[in-house]
């Protein structure tokens, strides 16, 4: 049985293991040279972000605000996947300028600053305290579940948290401050991390499994009790967003940089871009693992306790312990045990680092209590202040966890540090990004923003809403932290534009005074060695100087005494570093601030250089490789050791080239001979100081031309050259130009004969084309014409239907069915033919989809209801580009199918999108097509089974011209079908970008005015005489006063007579000699003004119709429909 006692003992046994890890890990550096593993420990240190708020909080969070949880699991995971080439260029800066914390690393970016680092020093102790309160209350929730369940809290210590932290101080201290050096990676440390990551994840998912298939029958079951109770409904639906979601995931994804634990582990740990690739993808998973199985264990626990007083916070430990599962139980308080111990070491390490780097350290460096004890190595003193700074912040958060409520949640708790590690985001972020970012500014917005945070946040969580002034409380946690974030990044902004940083450079005096005081390189080796060690630093200096000692009398350059300012910032910090090194100066006569002017133009001048330098080699195609006159290497690029293929770690500063050139001869590249003969050979010729050029085969089959050039004063410079693909090419053009006189002759004979038959061919479809236009253009006349002067009569005749028996009007609207079948068909043929011939030119237009829709709605509705079927339009507001008529042809001819192949059911209209186009679909539930019916029902001539039983007319024209004029349009058809269940048609139609909506030409539309056409002087033009009678009939019946012509001599004559007509209907095609355009040309002479005119015609021509509308005329297609002419001629009278 469970009790508080048992989980201290498997509390303490994990700790020891703990212990051992570490220590392990320290003494025999395990899998030191192994880059995988390496690159996996430092992805799972990463999860040290996953603290008792994310293994407790998180679920009970989920529990009361539903997806409230996501934005700290969400966040992280999209900087590091997002936002990879960030965090990449700061742990790259930080690695070269060995930055040892957050603080350090601000400062650096603003010169050094050490009121900079204070300020974020201060900020981040205070914003940290709480959350290591946080890991100390989770660790207590522990203890306290398992013990209420068991009946044994009475007899728990009472002050157990104390004892814990403590506990926790004790491991920070060994495993934290063993180096010096700062900037060093703690690989104990680390490892027991990692361990604990591995733990805290092993417990979850054992829980979550647990839960989804042992609680629950699986994933169904769950979706099922969801679906069951209306208030898990609410909470998990979807479509809700929790309050304070968005700001949020902004305070998550800037924590995992700011906060001080994780810029230890992301960036001060850093060793190289492999880990942190490998980082990339692994740590968003592990996250994501998490986030997948909070809900399940939230529901599980809603649905078990319901009804109980039970802290959702709890519901992790409370599951296992209701189902007595005692394994599971023990598992979920080591993950517990491990978020929250994790979290406190790594956070404690790095915020003593800053304290005594960037408070302590320059407190006694400038009080003078140093030198008059007379310390000469300050090195165990730094230590023991960073073990004293350890033990007092464990101290604080135990007290704030002694101060804070009972019940306060841990996510209140966990979202107020984010907050305030938050405030770091715009000087860190915004300095990155922006040169203009200033030091006033820096200061000015973390100032404004901690400010905020302490006075909207962190008071209210002390104090409570009762003792804060009213307007206070009306400030929820949310408003606040994006009002403390908001404030920091403005000031930051103003500031920095009205008090940019400027350099001021010293005249040559002064810059050759400043010159005259450098330190000599033995003063330099003891103000180092105070805080690294003398045998430390003298190595240093020496691998920096390329020689086997220093001179303690020679003067150091400004190159090394920024060198010197970098490895003592490794150990005290940027800014402590610069403080060290101004007191140094300054005893040599310097003034503070010539001193810090040299500094600065130094390290600008220095790290711009060696910026520059890296970027352009690292950047070269060619491999290079430095050695100085000792024959030692000094520098080298990427390209190098990729073409070289040396082992992890082979190479390294101050390596001497021979050992380079001995692995090269003993792996064969350097020839067959003796590798040490070919070795001494190649270093006697190095030292001769000759430049040497050769190729040489390599590694792979690649073929390598190396390049050595000597340089001034000694050493030299080497280049190597991946010439493989030259060598190729060159083998390559030796073998073609073997044969290349004969192939050239072949192929220019072959060339000109292909010529010869293009031509031919290109003539011939031509003068094909030509014919074929004019055949049609001819065939359209007098096909369509006696059709146009029949439907005349029989619109005439429908007019009069009132007027004669049952029997004529039965057989005038058979004519007219006969004529109307007649037409379309004769139009769909014609049709067909100019497609084919592409004499189309679509006029590409913007088209409003709710208008499209609610046209074609009108024209199927009554159909629709004479069928009894429901004709469904859902339109949307959205805006394509296409020719309108050709469009409303295909889509009047997928609704007409849909309409005559449904018996029962209806027909939807309606479009979706699809990225950049909007497909725009007919959906019936008519009998549907079979697969093999689907690949030739856009083919000619081609009518399903079931339309010939049903004996519908028609020749099977509609989707083959359907399928011509979407591929003319350049848009796509498809087609879905089920048989028995009905079909989908769609066509997918480019949108409109809002330019091209926006110039739409939205002409206002006016009804028609039958009144207008009476007494109208009409002039028909036509040589038709059957034509002429119809149109005389017709328009005599609206009231017009008609003229009529058969040719032009007849025109002029009425003219001439009755004076200019109101309109004149013109038909194109009148005689060989002249074309209804000609005419009306000389009528408008003739009447001294531009007549009103309506050409009628069969030619579809574009041409035809550009020419008709250039000169303001209307255009109607034969044969014509009455309601068209009318609608037509009263709309030119407007």
């Amino acid at each position: 049985m469970l009790n508080a006692w048992s989980l201290i003992v498997i509390a303490l046994a994990y700790m020891g293991l703990l212990f051992t890890i570490a220590w392990i890990g320290d003494k025999h550096r395990i899998a030191r040279d192994h880059q995988n593993i390496q690159a996996v420990i430092y992805s799972l240190s990463l999860a040290v972000y996953c603290t008792s708020w994310t293994f407790y909080g998180a679920v009970g969070i989920a529990a009361t605000t539903g997806w409230g949880f996501l934005p700290i699991y969400v966040g992280p995971a999209l900087v590091f996947l997002v936002g990879f080439d960030m965090i990449r260029r700061i742990a790259e800066t930080s690695h070269d300028q060995r930055i040892t914390s957050i603080a350090d690393y601000i400062a650096f970016r603003y010169g050094r600053s050490h009121a900079i680092a204070i300020l974020v020093t201060c900020a981040a102790v205070i914003g940290s305290v709480p959350y290591i309160a946080l890991q100390l209350k989770g660790i207590t929730t522990g203890f306290e579940v398992i013990g209420n369940a068991s009946g044994s809290t009475a007899s728990l210590p009472a002050n157990l948290p104390l004892y814990i932290a403590l506990a926790l101080a004790v491991f920070a201290m060994l495993f934290g401050t063993r180096n010096m050096d700062s900037s060093e990676h703690h690989r104990g440390l680390m490892w027991a991390i990692a361990f604990e990551s591995m733990v805290k994840l092993l417990a979850f998912l054992a829980i979550g499994l647990f839960v989804i298939f042992s609680v629950f029958n699986g994933f169904g079951d769950i979706a099922q009790t969801i679906r069951n109770n209306a208030e898990y409904q609410h909470l998990f639906s979807p479509w809700r967003i929790p309050e304070g979601f968005g700001i949020q995931m902004v305070l998550s994804m800037v924590a995992i940089l700011c906060l001080p634990r994780q810029f230890h582990v992301a960036v001060v740990e850093f060793r190289n871009q492999a880990e942190l690739r490998v980082a990339r993808w692994l740590f968003p998973a592990y996250l994501m693992i998490f986030a997948a199985l909070v809900v399940p264990i939230a529901l599980a626990g809603l649905t078990q306790f319901s009804g109980q007083q039970v802290n959702p916070d709890s519901y992790v430990l409370s599951l296992p312990l209701a189902f007595d599962q005692e394994a599971l139980t023990v598992l979920a308080f080591l993950g517990g045990f491990s978020a929250a111990t994790g979290m406190v070491i790594v956070a404690t390490v790095a915020l003593a680092i800053m304290v005594s780097n960037d408070i302590v350290m320059p407190l006694l460096l400038r009080s003078g209590l140093t030198r008059g004890r007379g310390e000469s190595d300050l090195s165990q003193t730094l230590l023991k202040v960073r073990r004293v700074s350890i033990l007092g912040i464990t101290l604080l958060a135990f007290l704030y966890f002694r101060a804070i409520e009972a019940g306060v949640p841990l996510a209140s708790i966990g979202l107020l540090s984010f907050s305030a590690a938050a405030q770091f985001a715009p000087a860190m972020l915004i300095g990155l990004y922006w040169q203009g970012a200033s030091r006033a500014g820096a200061i000015s917005g973390l100032s404004v923003g901690v400010f905020a945070w302490f006075f909207l946040l962190m008071l209210p969580s002390l104090f409570g809403e009762a003792s804060l002034p009213g307007f206070l409380t009306d400030i929820g946690f949310n408003q606040g932290a994006l009002i403390s974030l908001a404030v920091n990044a403005l000031t930051l902004w103003i500031v920095s534009l009205l008090i940019p940083d400027t350099y001021s450079p010293a005249d040559e005096s002064q810059q050759e005074a400043s010159a005259g005081g450098l330190i000599t390189l033995g003063e330099l080796q003891v103000t180092i060695g105070r805080f690294l060690g003398m045998e430390p630093t003298r190595e240093a200096l020496a691998t920096h100087l390329g020689t086997a000692g220093i001179e303690p009398t020679s003067l150091a350059t400004p190159t090394t005494v920024q060198f010197g300012e970098r490895l003592l910032a490794g150990s005290i910090g940027s800014a402590s570093a610069r403080t060290v090194l101004t007191t140094a100066l300054h005893h040599r006569g310097m003034s503070p601030s010539e001193v810090m002017d040299l500094l600065d133009r130094t390290s600008q001048a220095v790290q711009f250089n060696r910026e520059l330098l890296e970027a352009t080699l690292d950047n070269m195609s060619q491999g290079v490789a430095v050695v100085d006159h000792n024959l030692r290497l000094v520098g080298w690029n990427r390209r190098y050791l990729e073409l070289m293929q040396y082992p992890e770690r082979a190479v390294h500063l101050g390596q001497p080239v021979e050992e380079l050139i001995r692995f090269n001869a003993e792996r064969g590249l350097l020839g067959p001979g003796d590798p040490a003969a070919e070795t001494r050979k190649r270093i006697e010729h190095l030292r001769e100081g000759n430049a040497y050029r050769y190729q040489r085969d390599w590694l792979d089959g690649k073929v390598m031309e190396i390049q050595g050039n000597p340089m001034p004063g000694g050493g030299y410079v080497s280049t190597y050259t991946d010439i493989t693909h030259f060598k190729e090419i060159e083998r390559e053009l030796q073998e073609i130009n073997e044969t290349l006189e004969q192939r050239v002759q072949q192929r220019t004979r072959e060339l000109r004969e292909a010529i010869s038959e293009v031509e031919d061919a290109r003539q011939a479809a031509e003068a094909a084309n030509r014919s074929k236009t004019r055949f049609l253009a001819g065939a359209s006349h007098d096909l369509l014409q006696p059709m146009n002067a029949a439907r005349l009569f029989v619109s005439i005749l429908r007019q009069q239907q009132d007027e004669a028996d049952s029997e004529q009007s039965r057989l005038v609207m058979r004519v007219d069915r006969s004529l109307t079948a007649a037409e379309e068909l004769l139009s769909a043929l014609l049709d067909i033919s100019k497609l084919d011939s592409g004499m189309y030119e679509p006029e590409v237009e913007t088209i409003a989809i709710a208008d499209l829709f609610e046209q074609l709605r009108r024209r199927f509705k009554a159909l629709a209801a004479n069928k009894d079927l429901q004709l469904r339009v859902r339109a949307a507001d959205h805006h394509i580009v296409s020719d309108r008529n050709l469009l409303y042809r295909i889509l009047q001819n997928f609704l007409s199918n849909a309409m005559r192949y449904t018996e029962t059911g209806g027909v939807m209209l309606g479009c979706r999108l699809r990225g950049d186009h909007l497909n725009i679909a007919v959906w019936d539930t008519g009998v549907g097509i079979d697969d093999a019916e689907e690949q030739v029902i856009f083919q000619e001539f081609h009518r399903l089974d079931y339309a010939q039983r049903l004996d519908e007319k028609g020749l099977g024209l509609g989707l083959a011209i359907c399928d011509r004029i979407a591929t003319m349009l350049g848009h796509e058809m498809a087609v879905r079908s089920r048989p028995g269940r009905g079909s989908c048609f769609s066509i997918s139609v480019p949108l409109a970008s809002q330019e091209q909506v926006e110039q739409q030409a939205r002409p206002a539309a006016s009804p028609r005015d039958s009144s207008k056409l009476e007494g109208l002087a009409v002039l028909c033009i036509d040589n038709e005489p059957d034509i002429l009678e119809g149109m005389n009939l017709l328009l005599d019946r609206w009231g017009c006063r008609v003229d009529l012509a058969e040719n032009l001599q007849q025109a002029e004559t009425q003219v001439r007579d009755q004076g200019p007509p109101d309109m004149v209907l013109v038909d194109y095609h009148l005689t060989e000699q002249s074309n209804g355009l000609d005419v009306m040309k000389y009528l408008s002479r003739l009447c001294k003004k531009d007549l009103p005119a309506i050409v009628i015609t069969a030619d579809r021509s574009p041409e035809l119709e550009e020419a008709a509308r250039a000169r303001g005329f209307g255009i109607l297609r034969k044969p014509i429909k009455p309601g068209a002419l009318r609608a037509l001629m009263t709309n030119m009278l407007r």
